[in-house]
């Protein structure tokens, strides 16, 4: 159910003089940098009682009794627990309902009754889209005029076409995939939550040279080179939009362990604009920050928390 327009934010001038506990919840997130993300955020904005935490596992029953007997106000939510967690919140604002699966809970107040509704929404989105803006504002303006195209039809791939179709306006989607019934999945999903653009799956490389050529492009696959047959024809497809004479936009949505990616690196010599997953991860923090601190992007010191975090991932990675 979408939530009710009247439904009224908690006291958030209240809620920063208090101690809040915040958890990501899933599976396989040992090596998640939410919290180094979600921390430095709570103490770069003086909310030092704030913490963020791990909690590893899929059982929504038990999560549901950890949300209400602390008393949390919001939690993040990931693979893969994405799209059963729609059914574990009271409400979904239109990103949550249109992307058909959720990464973050955050609380809002029912003005008659006075209690807490547990809201559910998809900040990836958010992430994706304040990448290229906050990156290339005029030539993503300009160049959403033209297709979007997902490289890979997992679980980032739904976020993507939400961001690219709902947000930054392009006027259809393709999507390069080794399954075609993956995107099929896809597109009947997004349809089923009210999207009414159009998914093309783009299958073969002699396919994609009929079509218009994609600006704005989002990848959403790991870091690993391709070895079957289907995965050796959707690079040999994505090839031809790569190898163009205009290149555009390009998000790496992989950057662990590495940000510097095999697609990372091959759109950068072929002259792309590339930006790493690492702004992505970041910007679906910040709008999960907003969420549930109250407080405006204006006031989060965004630039020096990027600096941070690429300083820590690049260390990182040269250990790998």
């Amino acid at each position: 159910m979408t939530i009710p327009e009247q439904f009224e934010s908690p006291d958030f001038q209240k809620l920063r003089e208090t101690s809040q506990t915040f958890y990501l919840f899933g599976e396989h997130i040992s090596k998640s940098k939410a919290p180094l993300l979600h921390n430095t955020t709570f103490q770069s904005v003086g909310l030092n009682n704030w913490e963020y935490k791990l909690y590893e596992g899929s059982d929504f029953q038990n999560f549901n009794e950890k949300f209400s007997n602390e008393n949390l106000i919001g939690s993040a939510i990931t693979m893969p627990n994405k799209v059963e967690g729609i059914k574990n919140v009271d409400f979904l604002d239109s990103i949550g309902k249109g992307c058909g699966s959720i990464n973050t809970i955050y609380t809002k107040i029912d003005p008659q009754n006075n209690k807490k509704v547990k809201v559910g929404t998809n900040t990836d989105t958010v992430g994706i889209k304040e990448s290229f803006l906050q990156n290339y504002p005029k030539e993503t303006e300009i160049l959403s005029k033209s297709p979007g195209l997902i490289y890979g039809g997992g679980g980032a791939c739904r976020s993507a076409v939400f961001a690219l179709y709902n947000l930054l306006k392009v006027p259809k989607i393709y999507i390069i995939n080794r399954f075609a019934e993956e995107v099929e999945q896809v597109k009947q999903s997004m349809i089923s939550n009210g999207f009414k653009g159009e998914i093309i799956h783009v299958s073969t490389p002699e396919q994609a040279k009929t079509l218009e050529l994609p600006k704005l492009v989002v990848l959403t696959v790991p870091n690993f080179p391709p070895t079957t047959k289907e995965e050796i024809q959707a690079r040999s497809t994505l090839d031809v939009f790569l190898k163009q004479d205009e290149p555009g936009i390009v998000l790496e949505m992989c950057y662990h362990p590495i940000i510097e990616t095999t697609l990372y690196n091959d759109f950068l010599n072929s002259n792309w604009k590339v930006i790493s997953g690492v702004e992505a991860m970041i910007y679906q923090g910040i709008a999960q920050q907003i969420l549930w601190t109250g407080f405006s992007i204006d006031e989060i010191p965004t630039k020096r928390i990027i600096e941070s975090l690429y300083k820590t991932i690049k260390e990182e990675s040269k250990s790998i």
